[in-house]
């Protein structure tokens, strides 16, 4: 997946883009980084996705950024930073929930994917019928 950067591009575009190859992944931008297998704390969190990734880098820069299923998730993070300056944390769809995929942070987008996916055809337990007769 290629994804374009420029100044104005908004978080929302880009977490639309990375959606659409990843439907059980979710890309959170933050103010500060944070290093592999680390999650980033809640107060850093950019909660307008609206603002445009620009007004977030130190050096306002553009370009294209190559996203492989092959990569590890700590790698595509890393490749935010180090490329356009910007702080993202990959999040994994547990059921209802979003987790961030720090303690996986190993495995590739594909396998995190795939996980999230799983997470959503998991049957709820059956409760056992209960037998209220004495036992013997």
């Amino acid at each position: 997946m290629k994804m374009h950067i420029a100044t104005n591009t908004t978080i929302q575009h880009l977490q639309d883009v990375f959606n659409a190859g990843f439907p059980y992944l979710k890309l959170m931008f933050f103010t500060k980084k944070h290093e592999a297998f680390e999650g980033s704390s809640a107060a850093d969190l950019i909660r307008d996705n609206s603002v445009a990734v620009g007004s977030l880098q130190k050096k306002p820069s553009s370009g294209d950024l190559m996203i492989e299923a092959s990569m590890p998730t700590w790698q595509v993070e890393r490749t935010f930073e180090e490329q356009f300056g910007l702080h993202v944390q990959v999040f994994r769809k547990s059921g209802d929930l979003w987790l961030s995929t720090s303690r996986t942070d190993d495995l590739t987008l594909e396998i995190q994917n795939a996980k999230g996916m799983d997470s959503e055809h998991v049957e709820p337990m059956q409760d056992e019928p209960i037998d209220i007769r004495e036992q013997e």
